[in-house]
């Protein structure tokens, strides 16, 4: 008998702890599960991973001697909460059927015949279906292990799966589990674990375009804007360690662009719900600073006699922002705010349904001039700044940065590629020296907080490059001049 050949899968994923996990097949939450079964699955790609390029995966799932061949395309997604279009059927064997007419194979040509297994996922996978509200859930624990070659890598993770109802019951669902067992949402597919595991050992996530396009509304565009920014404070953090610097500073960069996104579209957004996760987010990224400014001032310190109570801080300061990730507020403020951003009160809001439904490159363009402005005005007369001055200017070219990385897919023309380059070279030489000079300004409050004593400062100095200054300042100042010459590239 054949499987339906498409459908919609909208579905929550979560990670667990493993022995989390047993605590909760162990509680009465769900009662004994409806099936108890063991997979083998392989993922297929081309050597050029032609298939994830496109946006799609394909696999081959065997249980109990039955093979079923799934497509899985990737959708709009806020952190957790995936809507995908998939296509199943089922293989007389372990080998995919690539001749049927489906999006996936359009356009690959010769390539099909390159398809070949890349990586497996064994798992051991325990089923309920539960009713919440009015909706009928399927909720599915898998545990296992992701091979790829001689690398591998554990499994821990709870789906979600809506089967008749509303998505907002799939939330509820998952408080229900997190006042038993301890669960985060999770932002990576089996299929994006394996293709890690390809890479290298670590992978400090860098910001990614969402995917924009011509026509779509301010609204859509915002969520996608921001599940892009939740998926990357996801990848990163469950990275944090003290020996992984490049970790916390990503996870610290996509809470800043996070917020500048709602900053930026903040008249969009008018509701109640939103105010106390923005103030939850500002704490996360203020722990995470403190432990960043000991990362920045530990490095600059390599051969200083200081070394050592730094590295103690900075130990100290790594301590609490694993705590502040692990907490049940943490664990909160991502459900809450990934609910909020698929079903919030804006998104009904009366007041505001104009500017949702406006199309993005016009309320793009609107950020983008606004922000331009303010980046030009505030350094109008750069030589004449005192540090705090400069830190403003610093944070608004930030602003400036996001709102051009997040926009410029709707601009995708080849002058406007080039004027967008122009402008990201300039504000990153901006950042740059701003920063460094941030980081001048800033060590001798962290020293003061650190009570080194008398003469720490001065002979900290020279490691922390307080003789670099002058020419901070004149790279600086010449950045400024070229943002004011640039030519917009969204006009």
């Amino acid at each position: 008998m054949s499987l339906p050949s498409n459908g919609h899968e909208i579905e929550l994923k979560l990670l667990i702890d493993p022995a989390e996990a047993d605590r909760l097949v162990g509680s009465d939450l769900f009662g004994e599960p409806d099936h108890v079964r063991t997979t083998h699955t392989v993922y297929f790609d081309t050597p050029a991973l032609d298939l994830a390029a496109a946006g799609f995966s394909l696999r081959v799932r065997e249980s109990g001697g039955a093979f079923v061949q799934t497509v899985k395309a990737l959708g709009n997604e806020a952190a957790g909460l995936m809507a995908r279009p998939k296509w199943e059927r089922e293989l007389p064997g372990p080998t995919p059927m690539l001749d049927d007419e489906r999006p996936i194979w359009q356009g690959m040509g010769d390539r099909l015949r390159m398809v070949a297994p890349l990586f497996a996922v064994d798992v051991e996978r325990r089923s309920w279906t539960i009713s919440q509200g009015d909706s009928v859930c399927e909720i599915v624990l898998d545990r296992g292990i992701v091979r790829a070659g001689d690398r591998q890598a554990p499994v821990c993770e709870i789906e979600i799966e809506l089967k008749a109802g509303e998505a907002a019951d799939l939330f509820a669902l998952a408080r229900r589990i997190d006042e038993v067992a301890p669960v985060w949402p999770g932002v990576m597919t089996k299929a994006e674990r394996g293709h890690r595991l390809l890479g290298p050992v670590r992978q400090a996530a860098r910001s990614q375009a969402a995917t924009l396009s011509e026509g779509m509304s301010s609204a859509v565009a915002f969520q996608r804007i921001a599940s892009a920014c939740l998926r990357q404070f996801r990848l990163n953090e469950m990275q944090v360690d003290p020996t992984y610097p490049a970790a916390l500073h990503q996870t610290r960069v996509a809470i800043r662009r996070l917020r500048s996104a709602l900053s930026m579209h903040k008249d969009m957004l008018a509701g109640e719900q939103l105010s106390a996760m923005r103030s939850a987010f500002r704490d996360l990224g203020a722990t995470l600073g403190e432990a960043r400014d000991l990362d920045v001032l530990a490095a600059r310190m390599e051969g200083s006699a200081y070394l050592e109570p730094v590295e103690q801080a900075r130990r100290a300061a790594y301590e609490r922002v694993a705590q502040a990730l692990k907490s049940q507020r943490t664990r909160a403020l991502l459900l809450d705010f990934s609910q909020w951003l698929s079903f919030g009160d804006w998104m009904v809001a009366a007041g505001t349904q104009t500017l949702r439904q406006a199309p993005a490159r016009d309320t793009s363009s609107q950020i983008l001039s606004r922000q331009f402005r303010k980046v030009r005005k505030a350094g109008r007369h750069f030589e004449t700044l005192d540090v705090s001055g400069r830190h403003d200017l610093r944070k608004m070219a930030k602003r400036l940065r996001y709102a051009v990385e997040f926009y410029a897919p709707l601009f995708d023309d080849k002058r406007g590629r080039k004027r967008q380059k122009r402008l990201l070279d300039a504000l990153e030489a901006l950042q740059d020296a701003l920063g460094a000079l941030n980081d001048l300004a800033g060590a001798p409050q962290t020293i003061t907080r650190l009570d080194l004593g008398a003469d720490a400062a001065s002979q900290i100095a020279g490691h922390v490059g307080e003789d670099k200054k002058d020419d901070l300042l004149a790279k600086a100042a010449r950045a400024h001049e070229a943002i004011r010459a640039a030519k917009p590239f969204w006009t």
